[in-house]
């Protein structure tokens, strides 16, 4: 299992529907086909799939909405190679209007030769469906003849993704290119009873955060969608992180058919700060269903414990040493296929600790000047793509373990990558991977020639990029100006370890480190924090110099989100009164599309200064 920062949706509803078939004389009622409250279509343009220089990825949607209420949501896409790996991830902003058909195109960014599937999301205000199936892509990269209708990319929109090659603005929202009347639905004639409860709950404030003894305060809007009265409870139960159930409070419901009750429910103020999951279980007369949520309280005086192993700095000077001694083969390469009318895109291959190679994807604008440098890291495993910008250079790096050479050299035995060498803490692979992102800062100070603004460096990245862009902004406190971490993972794991394994279901990466000690049974988990303490992000925190955007989704499976909030209160009160924090609290490992603004918008005001040096 890998952690991928996905930008996947805004809000999803869980859609429950409950068909009792009712019988006379053993035969069951008929009825007449009923048009669906929403319908849609995905497909490729082309029937077969294929695809070509001169065909690019392109895919259809249309969507129908009988319903009275506008539908809005998130189309999200992972295009997959044959090796499992995730190629491209994208999201798209859908609205369609109340009894209208939307059909729209979009365009895929992906022109590698290769077979790949398609899995996709539809997530509106009162429909979710997935789509999956098959592509393939034949012959070599689109050449600038074939892109006459590609936006300007000194035009692009800011992807939260863990970088796309390229996401051009009309990526952002799916454009209607056709709007018409939806038909009118067909009633149905049966007596079966069918229907739904739609629960919404909303915190009293948007960001679900409360705090100093206050109230928590809900919003709760149920609707009843059968056509008989439903009676029955909706209970709120607040839970530690952990799985403790701290209170509850329960209502009783009286719910006319077809009808619709709103009300606020204001739950006794928790104690202790932190973060908690709040289950909301709606039982009526044919209906049963839990949907989770999570709110925080006080979350600024959340204040886990440091568990600094010993000789921190030490080892990570001792690390930094090694790097320097290290000779980094610098080797760069333009690429054609990737470069544009706008772009030279190279290839940088480097050598980092223990001679063992990686690379990264260098962008420089064509136009003459001096830019700005974006540095962007991608999420576990994942390849991340030339990331092309009007006014910055970017450099999207690639460490160790995502091509063949190094991953040889590596992980002979293909293990687990998090687990790599996990028994030492001189041989643990996340000591290469960390210098692997000081490495690419030293590319950067060395080649400052091809245009780049040494004063102004930004450190970018979503999941596990966003805390290697941390990491890399501690361990060079002098170089890089500003970070930007949305979802940052591997902080405070000795919480983590113990929050994770009160799951019912172990996620990663508490599973594969489990898994691992169970397996080997040469390690114990107290062995193993040893080690990992040394790679922690919140032992990184204090040491960090410049102001972060940090965003944590209040649902995420990866992270406890109230290690991840404790990782950032670790910040010098300076730096932290220089950062932002956003709290998304109907969210998991993502962020909404709606942050890009506040990404754009953070680029721009903190590159305005140089860096002092």
């Amino acid at each position: 299992m890998a952690i991928e920062f996905k930008i996947k949706k805004i809000t999803q509803v869980l859609l429950v529907l409950v068909f009792v078939l009712s019988t006379t004389d053993g035969k069951a009622f008929q009825r007449k086909k009923q048009t669906p409250d929403v319908a849609v279509k995905f497909a490729p343009n082309n029937s077969r799939a294929r695809f070509s220089a001169k065909f690019p990825i392109k895919y259809k949607i249309s969507l129908t909405n009988n319903l009275k209420a506008d539908q809005e949501g998130t189309l999200v896409y992972t295009i997959t190679n044959g090796k499992g790996d995730q190629v491209v991830t994208n999201s798209m902003d859908v609205k369609v209007n109340a009894k209208k058909k939307l059909s729209s195109s979009f365009e895929i960014p992906l022109d590698i030769e290769g077979d790949y599937t398609i899995n996709a999301t539809l997530a509106l205000t009162d429909y979710t469906e997935n789509f999956n199936g098959e592509l393939s892509y034949k012959g070599p990269p689109r050449k600038q003849k074939d892109r006459k209708g590609e936006i300007n990319p000194y035009n692009t929109a800011w992807a939260t993704d863990n970088i796309n090659k390229d996401a051009p603005s009309n990526t952002a929202v799916l454009a209607p290119e056709k709007m018409s009347e939806a038909p009118e639905p067909v009633e149905e004639e049966s007596e079966e009873e069918e229907g739904e409860i739609i629960t919404k709950v909303k915190p009293a404030h948007a960001d679900g955060l409360f705090f100093d003894k206050e109230s928590i305060k809900y919003s709760v809007t149920i609707t009843n969608k059968y056509k008989s009265k439903q009676e029955g409870t909706l209970n709120m139960i607040i839970v530690t992180e952990d799985g403790k159930v701290v209170n509850n409070k329960e209502v009783k419901l009286k719910l006319g058919k077809r009808g619709v009750k709103h009300f606020t429910m204001v739950l006794p103020a928790v104690k202790t700060p932190g973060i908690y999951n709040l289950r909301v279980a709606v039982n009526t007369t044919t209906y049963d269903d839990t949907s989770e949520h999570a709110f925080g309280y006080d979350i600024n005086k959340i204040n886990q414990p440091f568990h600094f192993p010993p000789q921190f700095d030490e080892y990570w000077k001792g690390a930094l040493a090694e790097l320097a001694a290290t000779d980094p083969q610098y080797k760069i390469t333009k690429d054609e296929g990737f470069s544009s009318r706008y772009h030279n895109v190279y290839r940088v291959d480097m050598m980092g600790i223990g001679n063992v190679p990686f690379f990264g994807y260098l962008t420089v604008p064509k136009l003459p000047g001096k830019y700005p440098v974006l540095i962007g890291y991608g999420g576990y495993r994942r390849d991340v793509l030339p990331m092309k910008f009007g006014d910055f250079i970017s450099f999207a790096v690639n460490v160790r373990g995502l091509e063949k050479a190094s991953i040889d050299l590596i992980n002979p035995d293909k293990k687990e990558q998090i687990v790599i060498n996990i028994e030492d803490k001189d041989k643990y692979v996340y000591r290469g991977i960390y210098t692997d992102c000081v490495r690419a800062v030293d590319f950067i100070f060395s080649h400052a020639d091809m245009g780049m603004d040494l004063g102004r460096i930004v450190a970018f990245g979503g999941s596990q990029g966003a805390t290697l862009g941390i990491i890399t902004a501690a361990l060079t406190p002098d170089r890089i100006g500003s970070a930007v971490a949305s979802n940052p993972v591997f902080a405070d794991w000795t919480n983590s370890l113990t929050i994770g394994q009160s799951k019912r279901e172990l996620k990663f990466p508490i599973n594969s480190i489990d898994e691992y000690i169970k397996k080997e049974k040469t390690l114990s988990q107290s062995e193993a924090i040893e080690t990992l303490n040394y790679f922690d992000l919140m032992n990184f925190m204090p040491r960090v110099q410049c102001p972060i955007l940090y965003a944590v989704g209040l649902l995420d499976e990866f992270i406890p989100p109230g290690s991840a909030i404790a990782a950032y209160n670790k910040l010098n009160p300076e730096v932290k009164a220089k950062s932002d924090l956003y709290i998304f609290p109907n969210l998991g490992h993502e962020v909404p599309t709606s942050h890009n603004v506040a990404i754009s918008t953070w680029f721009s005001e903190k590159t305005l200064r140089k860096k002092s040096r």
